[in-house]
């Protein structure tokens, strides 16, 4: 049974939707039956996979989904890498797959004794720390608004850590791609910046509660970690303003393979209303109709779930042909409807 999570694609102001006017999602609409949901103060990845009340750190998450076990008593942490001119740090453009390259074997000189850089995707990596360490970080937006020299971290053992980061940036500044970077007019990548720091904890085994053994496909380092944590099979995803026509066909294929799965397209980034409905086209026609089509005729199950930025959304579940019409749309206008019942977030994977 698949489950497509449709993530950002509606408007928060029904007013300004993109999926209203599409064919292919009043079609879908009308073979489905519809619920609604709101999103609790819990983070919307850990709902989607049936948690509630339920607090990891994003150092954790970032360590689970790159793979990685490290021993008990380690502190975990998410490292960004940003830019740095004097005290000013800004976030830059993601490096090229040759930029990469280079940074994967720079940055392994980081490591240490106690220390050890997880390399990771883009601008997104990890830190394990064989100690516990007790500690104040700032998020990349928080050092992006303060400034450099009065976010340093601040706390038990704050010069290992400040040493870590002076030494990522006297090894990524004088970098060819850098100088190259600076000749074209875009940031250097010079400084990797640890935050979200937490040690791994037990989280319940949702696999085992649901029955069934599922795969996940996630964009996010946050939703493959607490996948992974929670005992899914977790593959990657690019973001939707990534994913080529191909890999909608290959995604399409391995929903098909998969007794269970779980797939989150994240529409995030897309400002462009043209854009944002030219993708969200493509998906529909590529992959969400030609699925439900296969899935009537293999007499199985499929869910997909749309939700905005706020984390409200709507779940379809198709269960009728082509021509066998219900009355409420799978778009915007769903959420505000009374007489479209509602389920709780943690529980949709439960009752799919």
């Amino acid at each position: 049974m698949p489950v497509v999570v449709l993530q950002g694609l509606l408007a928060d102001d029904e007013s300004q939707s993109v999926i209203r006017d599409l064919s292919a999602y009043r079609e879908f609409g009308e073979r489905s039956s519809l619920l609604k949901f709101f999103r609790r103060e819990d983070r919307f990845e850990f709902g989607l996979l049936g948690h509630r009340d339920l607090s990891v750190a994003e150092g954790p998450l970032t360590v689970a989904a790159l793979g990685w076990d490290p021993p008990e008593r380690s502190t975990h942490f998410h490292v960004s890498l940003l830019s740095v001119e004097g005290d000013a740090v800004a976030e830059p453009t993601p490096p090229t797959a040759e930029e990469l390259a280079t940074l994967k074997k720079e940055l392994s000189k980081l490591d240490s004794r106690s220390m050890t850089f997880l390399f990771g995707e883009g601008l997104d990596h990890g830190l394990v720390w064989e100690r516990r360490v007790d500690l104040l970080t700032r998020t990349p937006e928080e050092v992006g608004e303060m400034g450099l020299r009065v976010s340093l971290p601040e706390g038990d053992q704050e010069n290992d850590l400040r040493r870590f980061i002076d030494d990522s940036v006297n090894i990524l500044a004088e970098q060819d791609f850098n100088l190259r970077r600076i000749d074209q007019g875009l940031r250097p990548i010079n400084l990797c910046w640890p935050w979200g720091q937490g040690e791994r904890i037990r989280v319940p085994n949702k696999v085992l509660e649901l029955g069934h053994p599922w795969r996940v496909f996630a964009p996010t380092l946050s939703m493959r970690g607490i996948a992974r944590l929670s005992g899914f099979r977790v593959s990657s995803l690019p973001m939707v303003s990534k994913l080529s026509d191909k890999g909608l066909d290959d995604l399409k294929r391995s929903l098909m393979d998969e007794a269970y799965s779980l797939a989150v397209l994240d529409f995030s980034g897309i400002e462009e209303p043209e854009e944002l409905g030219y993708r969200a086209n493509e998906v529909a026609q590529r992959l969400l109709l030609l699925l439900a089509d296969w899935c009537v005729d293999h007499d199985r199950s499929m869910v997909v779930i749309a939700t905005n930025q706020g984390g409200n959304g709507v779940v379809a579940s198709v269960q009728k042909k082509v021509g066998e019409r219900d009355i409420y749309p799978f778009d915007e206008r769903s959420l505000s409807e009374r007489n479209v019942g509602e389920i709780a977030l943690d529980r949709i994977l439960s009752s799919a």
